[in-house]
């Protein structure tokens, strides 16, 4: 899908979760270790402020933050009716087709 339009949806959805960089930075905490450290929580809070606006952060980190807050009890509340899209490759697809497929998949996410 790309890093900017994930970053794009996560800076969204914790608009529309109503949550704060810092807050958000708590539930990926909580979702990946099992202590409560507020000092490395804070230090988490910090790079994924930098993570959302950096062209080179790793998909696979925003697909996890993505997952985190589609578990998130306030996101079954909005109804967004969304599913979050995955892309699995496949070999009947050149890639003329898919670089196609991925430009509309743009113009239309915009």
């Amino acid at each position: 899908m790309g890093t900017e339009i994930k970053q794009k949806q996560i800076k969204e959805l914790l608009q529309k979760l109503n949550l704060s960089i810092n807050n958000f930075a708590g539930l990926v905490y909580e979702a990946l270790y099992d202590d409560n450290n507020d000092e490395a929580e804070k230090k988490l809070a910090e790079n994924i402020k930098k993570q959302l606006q950096r062209k080179t952060t790793k998909e696979e980190v925003l697909d996890s933050y993505l997952d985190i807050l589609v578990e998130h009890p306030s996101y079954q509340g909005l109804n967004l009716d969304k599913v979050r899209s995955q892309y699995v490759i496949h070999s009947c697809l050149n890639d003329d087709i898919t670089m196609s497929i991925t430009a509309l998949s743009g113009e239309l996410d915009s």
